[in-house]
């Protein structure tokens, strides 16, 4: 009830399991949101918490009194559990509560010890208590508890937290009841000192929520890898509408060959098509395979609709082939990846270790023209033709403006829905328009509320935000420019440069954003962005680290810090920036809103949801009242931009599928054909 996991006030040395979030309310507060400061009231004390390392807890606590309308106080916590035991059955844990910023009301640091005996769970810990409200002094010197397992749904607790002495039950959904692993447990707790009111029982509800599905996972460093001499040298050997650049063939084995690979391209490209892929292209290169495609479905993470695509080929070519698979967004080459056909099958049907391949990011295109004259023309030709056919994307998300556990209330928000709208036009180039409709907002974001609108210039309007057209281009060598011209989030016009450069196997990506753009009100004032990053994937961790800086959107200078931990699709972020001379730290989450693959095309428009909704929130440090900010070191990307319209949100990388090759099989045995 303190914002940890533990007992009941107390904490313990288990920390939330990685990947687990939590969600949690109880009635406990005390301190100055106490009607007596030295006891226990009724209030609302609200917890989100994660597991965002292995051994790594962190929880976000907002507590407030009886009414939410109010004053609350928003904090965060962390606990930090020793990877080993030193003792059998013995662990190690030290936490801080309320940890940062310059206003504390519950700032406290504590070292514990767990011990675990059959079903008995001894805990013994020393803290140290730094808040400003210096009433109860919970968890300040000596603390300690009991828990006794009954079974795996019920728990009894006793414990002492040094303020009072405390009992209580904790009920448990059973492992298993509850489908992906959810869990849901209530905690009841008897106190021997008495509240506000002579109230001494106490209550509150958990939910557990795994981010992402489990694997049996192997780090790039261990995994088995596939026997280079399976693998068959390549031979390339073009071949381009029916004709061969290898010289003079005998006429039947010539028809054989040709009628064989034309077999096979008609397979590839059918059951490529029933998977909703489209812009589909064969080509025999010899005993190499390039086949070209998009990928309109599998929505939520390109992994996806790579896996089923490397099932489909290798269930169709012969094993002893090679192949090579190019990702396309608007017919410009995104990734490459190729091996061998009998290597591939095993691993993605769960019989091999990931075999050795070419994995290349910004490739590019392998495909080849044919050396007729009137062939270059056809296809060049049938390729305009082809994007000039109308089927635009259309992708709703909500858009929310908020300021959580301020002076001014527990929550205040202003809800909108958003439609972004993308139209291909011809080989890179697009057309976005974004619109919003207002849904629901607090008093505080408009004239009604009791504070006189005090966020009413963060409120969320009707009406169109982004009008832009986009071209992109490949340079070569894991560069790609991104020229934009338009209206931008709905107040400046003007032109935007994004560049970005993708090294080796993506690990190092470097960005360049520049932008000319003025107030469509007045052209006096003006949104110049000046901004380089940087951005490290850890690959044996899944984890990221974006370090921007330079004149962001509102010409403010400093820099910003973006830590993200990925868990399946869903992604965690500690942030911190600097602002002209002001700090600020913030965390947030990105989750996708659409199903993992969606439907196909409706009168050839597709309707989706959006794979990366972003929340997050942001506090200014070192001030008196830590208050919450809304505008500073904001990065001027529009929705369609490079990260998210052609680079599934950083996650298309070679560096990215070695650390989530555990996915590509389970995509092709959840969408898929997988081998028994």
């Amino acid at each position: 009830m303190q914002g940890m996991s533990g007992l009941l006030n107390v904490p313990d040395a288990s920390v939330h399991e990685y990947g687990m979030a939590t969600a949690a309310w109880d009635n406990q507060v005390d301190g100055r949101f106490s009607r007596e400061l030295t006891r226990n009231d009724q209030g609302n004390d609200f917890n989100v918490g994660v597991g965002i390392f292995p051994h790594v807890e962190v929880v976000g606590r907002n507590a407030a009194n009886r009414s939410t309308a109010g004053g609350s106080d928003l904090s965060f916590n962390y606990k930090l559990q020793l990877p080993w035991e030193l003792l059998q059955g013995v662990s190690l844990a030290i936490g801080e509560q309320d940890f940062g910023g310059s206003v504390n009301e519950y700032d406290t640091k504590y070292a514990v010890a767990t011990w675990q005996y059959g079903k008995f769970r001894s805990t013994v810990g020393v803290g140290r208590y730094d808040g400003r409200v210096g009433q109860t002094q919970r968890l300040d010197g000596l603390f300690g508890g009991v828990e006794f397992a009954a079974t795996d749904w019920l728990s009894l607790l006793i414990e002492d937290d040094g303020h009072s002495q405390n009992t209580g039950v904790r009920i448990s959904s059973p492992s298993g009841l509850l489908p992906a692993g959810w869990q849901v447990s209530t905690l009841l707790m008897l106190s021997a000192k008495e509240g506000v009111d002579s109230r001494d029982d106490w209550y509150g509800f958990n939910i557990k929520i795994p981010l992402g599905k489990e694997y049996e996972r192997t780090l790039p460093s261990s995994q088995i890898r596939a026997n280079s001499s399976s693998l068959k040298p390549r031979i390339i050997e073009e071949q381009y509408a029916g004709t061969s650049s290898g010289g003079a063939q005998s006429s039947r084995s010539s028809e054989t060959h040709d009628q064989e690979g034309g077999n096979y391209a008609s397979r590839l490209t059918g059951e490529l098509a029933e998977y909703n892929f489209e812009k589909i292209r064969v080509q025999r290169q010899g005993q190499e395979w390039v086949i070209a495609f998009e990928d309109v479905s599998f929505n939520q993470n390109a992994l996806d609709g790579l896996a089923v695509a490397i099932g489909v080929v290798t269930s169709i070519l012969p094993a002893g082939d090679r192949f090579y698979l190019q990702l396309e967004k608007y017919r410009i080459p995104v990734f490459g990846l190729g091996g061998g056909v009998g290597a591939w099958h095993a691993f993605i049907n769960g019989r091999g270790g990931l075999p050795d391949s070419v994995m290349v990011i910004a490739p590019s295109s392998k495909l080849r023209r044919g050396s007729r004259y009137d062939n270059v023309i056809s296809s060049t030709l049938e390729e305009v033709k082809d994007y000039l056919a109308f089927r635009p994307t259309i992708m709703f998300k909500p858009v929310v403006s908020s300021a959580l556990g301020s002076e001014y209330g527990v929550l205040d928000y202003s809800l909108a829905t958003r439609a972004d709208v993308v139209i291909p036009l011809w080989q890179g180039a697009a057309f976005n328009v974004s619109r919003d409709w207002s849904v629901l907002e607090t008093k505080d974001f408009t004239d009604d509320g009791i504070y006189g609108g005090v966020f009413k210039a963060q409120r969320i309007s009707d009406g169109v935000k982004d009008r832009v057209l986009s071209q992109t281009f490949r340079l070569g060598r894991g560069l790609t420019t991104m020229l934009s011209y338009g209206r931008f989030f709905a107040e400046s016009d003007g032109a935007s440069i994004e560049q970005r450069w993708d090294l080796g196997d993506g690990r190092n990506r470097f960005r360049v954003i520049l932008t000319d753009f003025k107030d469509k009100h007045d052209s006096q004032i003006t949104r110049n962005a000046r901004l380089a990053s940087w951005r490290y994937f850890f690959q044996n961790t899944n984890s990221e680290v974006n370090i921007t800086g330079g004149k962001f959107y509102s010409e403010d200078s400093g820099y910003k810090i973006d830590f993200t931990q990925h868990i399946g699709n869903t992604r965690l972020h500690l942030i911190y920036k600097r602002s002209d001379g002001d700090a600020f730290a913030g965390v947030g989450f990105t989750i996708p809103l659409t199903p993992r693959k969606s439907g196909g095309r409706i009168a050839a428009m597709q309707i989706t949801g959006t794979p990366s909704w972003r929340y997050e929130v942001n506090t200014i440090l070192g001030e008196q009242g830590n208050r919450l900010v809304f505008g500073p070191a904001v990065i001027p990307t529009e929705h369609f931009n490079l990260r998210n319209g052609y680079f599934n949100g950083d996650r298309l990388s070679p560096a990215y599928i070695r650390a989530n090759q555990e996915r590509l099989r389970d995509a092709w045995q959840t969408f898929g054909g997988a081998d028994d």
